[in-house]
């Protein structure tokens, strides 16, 4: 279940669940500007790359956001940013900024020194947030085309444009 009434204050972040997959299609299918993925895709999120990913709770089973992440097999120190979610009671508070925060500092002593993520060019939110990630981490930021928009089905879609932010200094 998601939070309608939560705020950015208190939140838990921790690793997402089995049972927080129905909240996370919930979310998505709330965020407009999101692509939507198979359930499927979630509950291997709250599963397989629990460890990569990271949920944002206003109280308990009161999600409000997450993060939906894996590292790279032909790549293992970047940290791939699939999917940021928040829901409307939370955005523009910091909680993807958290999120994101939470995952690298996980993550850096595994090995990642990289976060790769892939924005289509309408999305200023997006962008802004990880624009605001290399600040706060006092990294480069480099742009590459990823996807080109005749690569998808759907003839609306966007191209998408990867973002890499590192090397990711350690933070004390």
């Amino acid at each position: 279940m998601t939070a309608p009434g939560a705020t950015a204050r208190d939140l838990c972040l921790r690793p997402p669940r089995r049972a927080d997959g129905v909240a996370l299609c919930a979310l998505v299918r709330a965020t407009p500007a999101l692509d939507a993925n198979s359930d499927y895709a979630y509950l291997l999120a709250c599963t397989h790359f629990r460890r990569t990913s990271v949920v944002a709770e206003a109280g308990p089973g009161a999600l409000c956001g997450f993060v939906f992440g894996y590292r790279r097999p032909d790549a293992p120190d970047v940290l791939f940013v699939w999917q940021v979610a928040t829901c409307a009671t939370v955005r523009r508070q910091g909680v993807a900024g958290r999120m994101l925060d939470h995952l690298i500092a996980c993550q850096q002593p595994l090995g990642a020194r990289y976060l790769e993520a892939t924005v289509t060019p309408g999305n200023r939110p997006s962008r802004a947030l990880f624009e605001g990630l290399a600040r706060r981490w006092d990294a480069p930021l480099a742009t590459a085309p990823f996807l080109a928009a005749s690569d998808f089905p759907d003839p609306q879609h966007e191209a998408e444009v990867l973002l890499r932010i590192g090397p990711l200094k350690e933070r004390r």
